[in-house]
């Protein structure tokens, strides 16, 4: 049996999860709803997070991220012994299309996907190694003190006030994306190299010499279409990766 899991986790990963089951196939509904016994993709979303710090999990808490410098590749960059999100997606995808792998590894696999695809899109996922991803940034918006990775999991997305299901359904209805993923290291590479891309202007900002950096509500503008174009590309993608699974 699947342990119990978060119902109500970090509002980012749902959104990807909702979209991805706004678009899976029967089919894949059909294998989805069989395997995580009736659960949706939004209730198991933030498992991952929810495990990583026990001590049976604390491997995994580097397959949520890969950190290259600005000057580097993914194949130059170093990377953890333990994996990457890169190294965790491709294994986990592996497990899932296993016919040796029990229940419970599928499972757990297809649990970690969903929140892998998830954080890939987030572009400090794949992060400076210089600031651990924004972690050692610290920010303020709208009065609340946070770090720039925060800002971009959970702050601007918190500034629209809507639940999951409502922003998932907003970002689905203005139909800004249409793609279709399968899964390669091409396709993986590319979606490092999308996260890369967007890395400076997410560095846009009057630096200050004591105390948090200031996020006002131009950098909110510059940034929340990339934001909301990443969450709506990780939820299609997982939807077209699961699609392609259980077919």
């Amino acid at each position: 049996m699947i342990q119990n899991v978060m119902a109500w986790g970090p509002v980012g990963h749902q959104i990807v999860a909702q979209i991805a089951e706004d678009q899976l196939s029967i089919q894949a509904k059909k294998a989805i709803d069989i395997l995580i016994s009736g659960q949706n993709l939004a209730q198991v979303s933030n498992w991952a997070d929810s495990i990583k710090s026990k001590p049976e999990w604390v491997h995994t808490k580097s397959w949520h991220f890969v950190d290259i410098a600005d000057d580097e590749t993914y194949e130059t960059a170093p990377h953890a012994p333990t994996g990457d999100i890169i190294t965790a997606i491709t294994q986990m995808v592996n497990v899932l299309k296993s016919s040796s792998a029990s229940t419970l590894e599928k499972q757990q696999a297809f649990m970690f996907i969903v929140h892998f695809m998830g954080d890939i899109h987030q572009p400090l996922h794949v992060g400076r190694p210089s600031d651990r991803g924004g972690n050692e940034i610290e920010v303020t918006f709208e009065g609340r003190n946070m770090n720039l990775h925060s800002l971009w999991d959970n702050g601007m997305i918190k500034k629209h006030g809507m639940t999951y299901l409502e922003y998932a359904r907003y970002l689905q209805g203005h139909n800004l994306i249409n793609s279709t993923f399968i899964l390669s290291e091409t396709q993986l590479a590319q979606i490092i190299e999308e996260d890369m891309s967007v890395r400076k202007q997410i560095y846009i900002f009057d630096a200050v010499e004591d105390g948090p950096i200031i996020i006002d509500q131009g950098y909110f503008a510059r940034n929340d279409g990339t934001m909301n174009s990443r969450l709506l590309l990780g939820g299609q993608r997982l939807a077209d990766l699961f699609n392609e699974i259980f077919i």
